[in-house]
């Protein structure tokens, strides 16, 4: 689409033409009905208008001037130039396998189009110098190497990348083994011609993928949710903290004799936790051109004007670089958030089972691809079939030690925008979560008569008497004293309302409070705490304290309503 009517005044013939043309290509898109996303400055595509409220919107706002990829109008966030004396090919097609393996890696590289990834794989290594891109950079990219590669020679239909995506999808559909899948490439190796390059077994087939740096490890953890085996752990068959086996039992029956139980060949731990690192998924971003230059995009083309458009435009977003300059001197340096809840597997209500993914989100690229799903990061996968509740601190420490290590140290990363290395940092700035699980991640209970963590300890409760429930009273002290509420009785318990408004809570209050009282012993077994005038409403000490810049902030702590994707609203932990 012709752009530059964008930056034209609003009263000029080229801007009305230029905005008919845009409004005609946008309303004929595939699946548009009546209405689309309006783009004006004030709307921020966010709100849906018809064409005339569209027209009216732009006439008056203008078009805002950040939403530089059309992508809800009828541009395609993968769309690159095509190089001049470069045929496009009618045959490559939506439902060709190799387009599909390619959009599969850009999901998993959480990475630019695949247009992108095509047109760099020759320009990353014929116009730098080989030396310079660290090691998982070249792994990456031969990976992307890999996929011009042919099956066998005048085969056009599959390349070798695609092919060994096509036998996973067939190992994880049907449970084929990797003895049986083994045999299978033994077969098609042989009626293959001799110069085939089809893997000579799954383990090298599994070499090839896993140059994309997404495995996941596996760490056994207590059946109670007490301690996980690793680290000084790591060599234990039994829980040090309730005593519980490590691994599952099997019964083995002996004639007619009582089952015994005996332990299998090859052991199997009873609960797994799978940890996802996350420091090669942050180093993806950056082997994209469009997806590296888009990680600048809160610094380079943001507009700076006064407007919340962004995290980057919050008050919380600029105190921490005011604190860290060290840290905000360098754009490429992420800013994360994180958001978990417990699901339900099984699509089905009938059965009781509670699994939580937690899940990263970089906040550095624009707002209209931040909260796309092909950005988002899986960190971990805790088990169920219960909720861990205030336990999860014991299945978030893999991920804490790598935000440590992110923060004081960092990793070496090679931007493929701007062909250099660098030492990218990393900082989890907010927490995303519904109330039941703020209580989990802030050790804050939300249940019984101090579940408002604002108010804290001067929190107005009362106990139904009949419905066994606490009704939450008070609100009208927030309000001014010559509000007419305030003295209103029947409309409430009765009752004038003469108190002062409740002090906000601040971060220092938190933290004074956070040493009062010692650390809980977690685990399904322990006996749980008792409320006092030390612990107030605590259950634990978050795991997030320990991270180094949490307490070195002026801390706030409040809750904030965050909008996500126009249609959910979920209440955010906020640390500033």
């Amino acid at each position: 689409m012709d752009k530059s009517w964008v930056h034209l005044n609003k009263g000029t013939p080229e801007y009305e033409k230029g905005m008919d043309t845009y409004l005609d290509i946008a309303f004929s898109c595939e699946g548009v009905t009546d209405k689309i996303r309006c783009s004006c400055c004030k709307c921020n595509n966010v709100y849906f208008k018809d064409k005339s409220d569209v027209k009216f919107d732009l006439f008056r706002w203008g078009m805002e001037k950040s939403y530089t990829k059309w992508i809800y109008h009828g541009e395609s966030l993968n769309d690159v130039p095509i190089d001049d004396g470069v045929e496009a090919n009618d045959d490559n097609n939506a439902e060709n396998d190799d387009v599909a393996t390619f959009e599969m890696l850009y999901n998993m590289s959480r990475g630019g189009g695949f247009g992108d990834i095509l047109a760099g794989i020759g320009e990353h290594f014929d116009n730098c110098d080989p030396k310079q891109p660290n090691e998982e950079a070249k792994k990456f990219y031969q990976l992307l190497k890999d996929a011009e590669q042919k099956l066998y020679p005048n085969f056009d239909k599959l390349s070798k990348l695609s092919f060994v995506v096509k036998i996973f999808q067939l190992k994880c559909l049907y449970g084929f083994t990797d003895r049986g899948l083994n045999g299978l490439l033994d077969f098609i190796r042989f009626i293959l011609p001799p110069d085939n390059t089809c893997p000579a077994s799954m383990r090298e087939a599994r070499k090839m993928v896993s140059a994309l740096g997404l495995m996941y490890k596996k760490i056994d953890a207590c059946v109670n949710d007490c301690v996980l085996f690793c680290k000084e752990n790591s060599v234990m068959d039994q829980c040090p903290e309730c005593g519980e086996s490590r691994w599952q039992k099997v019964p083995e029956v002996v004639g007619n004799e009582v089952p015994i139980f005996k332990k299998k060949k090859k052991r199997v731990p009873r609960k797994l936790l799978r940890y996802f690192p996350l420091k090669p998924r942050l180093q993806q971003l950056f082997m994209s051109k469009e997806t590296a230059s888009a990680m600048r995009w809160h610094r380079d083309e943001r507009e700076n004007d006064g407007i919340l458009r962004h995290p980057a435009d919050s008050k919380e977003w600029k105190d921490f670089d005011d604190k860290h300059p060290s840290f905000a001197i360098e754009s490429r340096n992420v800013r994360l958030g994180l958001a978990s809840d417990g699901v339900n597997p099984f699509g089905t209500m009938s059965i009781s089972h509670s699994t939580w993914p937690v899940v990263m989100i970089p906040y550095n690229l624009p707002p209209w691809i931040c909260m796309k799903h092909s950005y988002w990061m899986l960190c971990l996968l805790i088990p169920g079939p219960k909720s861990p509740g205030n336990d999860i601190d014991i299945y978030l420490a893999p991920l804490i030690d790598d935000l440590k290590d992110l923060w004081e140290v960092g990793i070496q990363t090679f931007d493929a925008s701007l062909q250099q290395n660098f030492q990218l940092r990393a900082m989890l700035l907010w927490t995303i979560n519904d109330f039941p699980a703020y209580a989990m991640m802030s050790g804050w209970s939300t249940k019984g008569e101090l579940a408002c963590p604002c108010c804290n300890k001067n929190t107005c409760s009362y106990r139904l008497k009949h419905g066994r429930k606490h009704c939450y009273m008070g609100h009208r002290r927030s309000l001014s004293h010559e509000h007419p509420w305030r003295k209103n009785r029947h409309l409430f318990d009765n009752h004038m309302e003469h108190r002062e408004a409740p002090k906000r809570l601040s971060g220092y209050d938190v933290l004074k409070q956070y040493d009062m009282f010692d650390q809980v012993k977690f685990g399904k077994l322990t006996r749980k705490r008792k409320r006092d005038d030390k612990t107030v409403n605590w259950k634990k000490k978050s795991i997030f304290f320990e991270l180094p810049y949490w307490k070195t902030l002026s801390l706030r702590h409040n809750l904030d309503v965050m909008h996500i994707e126009k249609k959910f609203v979920t209440v955010s932990w906020v640390h500033y």
